[in-house]
């Protein structure tokens, strides 16, 4: 039998328990923070063509309440947690908030466009996974985010792999961008990677709005396809191959919110200390502030959401995770396959 590396045997090797907590819970129908969003600010130094999360409101917690947020969480289960924004580089304490995770036994990840990346190297050198956005090509990349974002981009995933750090990268798939698959697969291959990719959802992020409306069905089912043929070549693809079976069999909505594990298993704690479910569904009416409740007992509130649902990836397979599909366990450990890029999914 193969053995497993010994990273990724110690990383699993760490759940072992904490799962076992989990089982228990859901076998007796309780709720558990196992993987948590941490979104620290809205703010952005972009302006992407397909985000409005900018706009959203700006009220943000101070440190020491994320901190509390962390403590409280991580004693209830969590296991994973992924600090993102806007863009979370924004905030000067978000090092410390990546810290406290670590000190928490939590593994970390991070969502980030990569300008600031260089200026805080030893902030994400803490991190267990980095997840950096590229959208294809330069010219389309900066196109579609900001003028000069494709070469910090570069430059943040080149950097956080020397300090040895897991790196992933995050792919909106756009009208324009949709033929670039193969160059986002093959900058993949050459740094070092896997590479996700994920449909465009609504800028507002609103559940119920048209997935990729400028994207046919068939282009949907051909994407599916392409990402399963290159997985199968041995290409650096981060999605699971369950998951792409699901997308080119079913579309762009995998499932509605009434039967996702958003609410029970998972959430998302918006900067200002609010409670919801994912952040397709923060205007759900049943969002609870965590800040006045405790986000133990804020998740114990949240109603099962009942938006039209999504076919986000890293929603997707936590829910394929949580659903015991073998395969998909196996991908996020980078146990499947041939690909020659980083190990982990990242599900942040």
């Amino acid at each position: 039998m193969k053995r497993l590396p010994l990273k990724t045997a110690t990383e699993m090797g760490r759940l072992v328990v904490p799962l076992g907590k989990y089982l228990m819970s859901r076998a007796r129908g309780r709720k558990v923070p196992l993987a948590v969003t941490l979104a620290l600010t809205n703010r952005c130094n972009f302006r992407c063509v397909y985000c409005h999360v900018p706009d959203l409101e700006h009220g943000e917690m101070e440190t020491a309440e994320w901190l509390r947020a962390i403590d409280e969480l991580s004693a209830a289960g969590m296991i994973r947690a992924s600090v993102m924004g806007g863009e979370p580089l924004l905030r000067p304490d978000c090092g410390e908030v990546i810290r406290h995770l670590k000190k928490r036994g939590v593994h970390a990840s991070m969502n980030s466009n990569g300008w600031l990346v260089e200026n805080y190297i030893e902030d994400v050198a803490q991190l267990d996974v980095m997840c950096i956005s590229i959208d294809g090509p330069e010219a389309i990349h900066d196109t579609q985010r900001r003028k000069g974002s494709y070469a910090k981009a570069v430059r943040a995933i080149e950097l956080a792999k020397s300090r040895g750090v897991q790196v992933v990268t995050m792919t909106v798939v756009t009208p324009r961008g949709r033929k670039t698959i193969d160059h986002v697969l093959q900058m993949a291959k050459d740094m070092g990677f896997r590479a996700h990719f994920h449909l465009e959802h609504d800028a507002d992020c609103d559940a119920d709005k048209p997935i990729s409306p400028e994207i046919s069905d068939t282009e949907v089912r051909g994407l599916a396809g392409l990402l399963l043929r290159r997985k199968r070549e041995g290409w650096p693809v981060g999605p699971s191959t369950t998951f792409l079976n699901a997308l080119a069999a079913r579309g762009r909505r995998l499932h509605s919110c009434d039967t996702c594990f958003a609410s029970r298993y998972f959430c998302h704690v918006m900067p200002d200390g609010t409670v919801v479910p994912c952040l397709l569904t923060h205007r759900e009416p049943g969002a609870v502030s965590g800040r006045q409740h405790g986000y133990v007992e804020a998740l114990n509130l949240l109603p099962q959401p009942q938006a039209s649902g999504c076919s986000c990836e890293p929603l997707q397979e936590m829910n394929m995770m949580l659903n015991f599909r073998p395969e998909v366990v196996t991908n996020a450990f980078g146990l499947t396959g041939r690909s020659s890029g980083a190990g982990g999914a990242g599900l942040g």
